[in-house]
């Protein structure tokens, strides 16, 4: 469907191309149009820069501009130019009988042809430098996000292995049920966490099996987590709320009542809040969190680019950090 659109546009606008001088342009159009002869130059011409269009976009440039081959890029562009005049100035010798060259020949015309080629060489060119541009760019931030992933998973395991140590030591039995559900959060994280989006069903149920791990050494009532989903197919890029929810274990008063509170809506756009007491022994760098919110933020530019807004909130006695995500 794509393609058939591109196609009907350029086709469009090669026509637009074409019949701008002959229709819109008085004087080119009467001289065009009274003189065939001409008129037949113009047509070769302009069918000629056409083709050199995609002569110098699918060919010319990637082959050999991009491969560091200039001279032979240079000598294939002169190469094609001289060839469009031998083109034109033998089929005008074969349409008139007197073998009059005028219309070639003539300055006004010879003008005419090397700017629309110079045009049509100019367009070319930065358009193919520009998608090359986009393709580096799309390139860099697929290694960057699976840079930043691979720190992720590390960092979600040495927090968790560091509770599993502690629950060996206080109770073998709940350590032995951590296991189990570390298990089902290191399934997610090989398999569903290697794709750029996941169904927030499923990120829903990555996170609660941590709340779950979590509540393990902090008990039941310390983290308390709102859902509100109204699309359950939404998707998502996955392991994107974990960095703040460890970020508020880390860094959260353990000591306070109200624990860590975590608040999820969907609907037609995602509200992620976390909000955490803060250990009054915990310094102000410490508050505002590690690598992991560091690689969040990166992901969200880098998937979600002006449409998200993250935020952090810190006051004397909380932290709270809010994701909107459009």
């Amino acid at each position: 469907m794509l393609k058939t659109q591109n196609l009907i546009i350029q086709t469009i606008l090669w026509i637009l191309y074409v019949c701008f001088p002959i229709f819109v342009l008085p004087e080119p159009s009467q001289i065009l149009l009274n003189d065939n002869v001409v008129l037949l130059g113009y047509l070769i011409s302009s069918f000629i820069s056409i083709f050199f269009f995609y002569y110098n976009y699918y060919w010319a440039i990637p082959n050999l501009y991009f491969t560091k081959k200039y001279i032979l890029f240079a000598v294939s562009v002169l190469s094609f130019l001289v060839s469009a005049v031998v083109i034109i100035k033998f089929a005008s010798y074969v349409y008139i009988s007197n073998n009059e060259l005028h219309f070639v020949d003539n300055p006004r015309f010879s003008g005419s042809f090397i700017l629309r080629f110079t045009l049509i060489f100019i367009i070319s060119s930065s358009l193919r430098f520009f998608k090359k541009m986009k393709e580096i760019e799309t390139e860099r931030a697929k290694t960057e996000l699976s840079f930043l992933k691979a720190q992720i998973n590390p960092h979600f395991l040495f927090n968790v292995l560091n509770n599993i140590d502690t629950l060996i030591h206080t109770n073998p039995n709940q350590a032995s049920e951590s296991i189990i559900k570390l298990s089902d959060i290191l399934r997610y994280v090989t398999y569903e966490s290697q794709n750029d989006f996941v169904s927030i069903s499923h990120e829903v149920d990555y996170l609660n099996n941590f709340i779950k791990l979590s509540t393990l050494r902090f008990g039941e009532n310390y983290i308390k987590f709102d859902c509100d989903i109204q699309n359950s197919e939404r998707q998502i890029a996955p392991m994107l709320f974990i960095p703040l929810v460890e970020n508020a274990i880390k860094h959260g008063d353990k000591k306070s009542k109200n624990g860590i509170e975590i608040s999820l809506k969907v609907d037609e756009n995602i509200e992620f809040t976390v909000k955490n007491s803060i250990a009054k022994t915990i310094s102000q760098t410490d508050k505002v969190g590690g690598i992991g919110i560091t690689n969040l933020k990166r992901r969200l530019e880098l998937i979600y680019p002006e449409n998200y807004d993250f935020s952090l909130i810190i006051n004397s006695e909380t932290f709270t950090a809010k994701l909107w995500i459009k």
